[in-house]
């Protein structure tokens, strides 16, 4: 018998059976599965005996993904991201903004990840909510953190920043609200395709002001530090003004071989027992993962894992669902790339153009920290309806973006240390701008908008976005009353904050109370 829900009667007798039958039977089961089906899996071809044992396993596999998420976001991410925040002609704010954004969430976004697909099973209400949950936790993750340290922020950055976004949010509540007839009325389908217009037209232009503004500053600022330098004695060498470097013969290929595979070293700061534990992850993620850092030797430069990276780069974006096409012309275009770099570089001489290596070092490391992020929500997802029988949108408002919140906080606390506090501001803003400008081109392109379901707003959603504008609108004059600072006080006021809407959501879902919102949950929302 197939279910709406991933879940089986609480009356019935849960044996290995009976989730064998429900995982292979009940589309929704599959829903998030990229990588593998673990209730498939676990109860058909291992035929696990009870759900606990399931539920160990899971909380096994949720620890190792998150170890894994931490060393990829905090030692191989976060480098070459400061790299490229130092080159850029931009301030740290702008570099962050226009750098973050695009290159953490390229794998989400380019990715042809068909869960409104109306030929398959329309889900469009969870996609929606995830969205929408993502987008919450993105601000209160982000805010919390910065409020830990602290920082002043400059107050018409502070104004700017969320005007756009609370701009996005207005609209996007608005034409997400509406009732499309695709269908029946072709107008509403170009009346859709014009509000993704408008949405991506107004994103362009927010990227535009913040870069033009941003490298203005920047270029203001270059010509006061030039008017105070004395001399050209100061400059570093007479091969920064030819643009070459020179072979390094102190070195050898087998030093910097060495110095980038050395986990136990590389991970100094991190706790002994998780140094030894992730060294061979490390080990293999270092050969193919180019780390851009002023710490290592030639600056972090190693030609053989920047060409392997390259060659591994479109490997690893198969999962994303990529079209045939598509797929040839990323592993073409990467693999060409990956000869000329072998071809025109010497592993003992640092490039010119060392930037665009650290580029790619965050785009690997990136499609890498999504698709572990897709395994935490499958493995979460799976679990949670399984045992717990609660609502599909209810479970991606609660419990999905795990892995995007966990890599969030490490990339803010290491800038923090680093005592980068502008880019802190512009890595959260960055999050909660991209998630909410691109949500409904988002919507429409993976067909969310259809025949078979065209309202996609559920009452748990719309409580959700109810509490996005209260917490956006509360701490922007939180923030603006503290003198522009980030204070503790703010961190504990979205703390019971978020205490209270997960109640409020919870009592919702057991039908305690009414939802906070327009739309009322029907009894049979499956």
């Amino acid at each position: 018998m197939a279910f709406n829900r991933c879940s089986l009667p609480k009356e019935s007798f849960r044996n290995a059976n009976e989730t064998c039958g429900l995982a292979r039977s009940t589309p929704s089961c599959g829903s998030f599965v990229y990588l593998m089906n673990y209730l498939d899996v676990f109860f058909c071809v291992f035929q696990l005996p009870t759900i606990s044992t399931y539920g160990l396993i899971s909380a096994i596999l949720l620890m190792a993904n998150l170890s894994l998420l931490f060393m990829l976001t905090k030692y191989f991410f976060v480098p070459n991201l400061v790299a490229l925040i130092k080159f850029a002609p931009m301030t740290m704010f702008g570099s962050s903004f226009l750098l973050f954004g695009p290159i953490f969430f390229a794998s989400y976004y380019n990715s042809f990840w068909e869960i409104c697909d109306p030929r398959k099973l329309n889900l469009s209400p969870l996609q929606f909510a995830k969205m929408m949950g993502d987008i919450m936790r993105y601000i209160l993750i982000g805010v919390m953190v910065i409020c830990l340290q602290g920082y002043r922020v400059d107050g018409v950055t502070l104004w700017s920043s969320m005007s756009f976004i609370l701009t996005g949010m207005i609209y996007l509540y608005i034409v997400v609200k509406k009732s499309y007839n695709v269908h029946l009325i072709v107008a509403d389908l170009y009346l859709i395709k014009f509000r993704v217009t408008v949405f991506l037209y107004t994103f362009i232009m927010v990227l535009l002001v913040i870069f033009v503004v941003s490298h203005a500053t920047f270029q203001r600022s270059e010509v006061k530090s030039k008017q105070t330098q004395e001399n050209y004695e100061e400059m570093d060498s007479g091969d920064e003004i030819l643009g070459k470097y020179q072979k390094q013969r102190a070195f050898s290929r087998r030093e910097i071989w060495l110095g980038a595979v050395n986990g136990y070293w590389n991970m100094a700061d991190s706790n002994v027992i998780y140094r030894v534990t992730m060294m061979p992850a490390y080990f293999v993620l270092s050969n193919f993962i180019p780390v851009i850092s002023k710490d290592r030797i030639l600056i972090g430069w190693n030609k053989y894992a920047s060409c392997l990276g390259l060659v591994i780069l479109p490997i690893i974006c198969m999962p994303h669902g990529f079209k045939a096409v598509s797929w040839l012309i990323v592993l073409l275009t990467c693999w060409t790339l990956s000869i000329l770099t072998f071809i025109s570089t010497h592993s003992l001489r640092r490039p010119d153009n060392i930037w665009i290596f650290a580029l790619l070092g965050m785009i690997i490391s990136s499609v890498s920290i999504n698709l572990l992020s897709r395994e935490i929500e499958n493995i979460a997802y799976q679990y949670i309806s399984l045992q717990f029988d609660v609502l599909p949108d209810m479970t991606a408002l609660m419990y999905f973006g795990v892995g995007e919140m966990f890599s969030e906080s490490i990339v803010v606390r290491c800038l923090q240390k680093r005592k980068m506090w502008d880019a802190t501001f512009g890595v959260v803003m960055s999050l909660v701008t991209y998630a909410i400008f691109l949500a409904f081109p988002l919507l429409f392109y993976q067909g969310c908008y259809n025949p078979k379901c065209s309202i996609i707003v559920t009452s748990a959603t719309e409580t959700t976005i109810h509490f996005i504008f209260l917490i956006l609108t509360t701490s922007l004059l939180h923030i603006s009353l503290s003198g522009y600072e980030f204070r503790m006080s703010l961190l504990i006021y979205l703390l019971v904050l978020t205490v209270f809407y997960v109640t409020i959501q919870w009592m919702t879902h057991y039908s305690w109370i009414l939802s906070l919102a327009t739309l009322h949950k029907s009894k049979n929302n499956g």
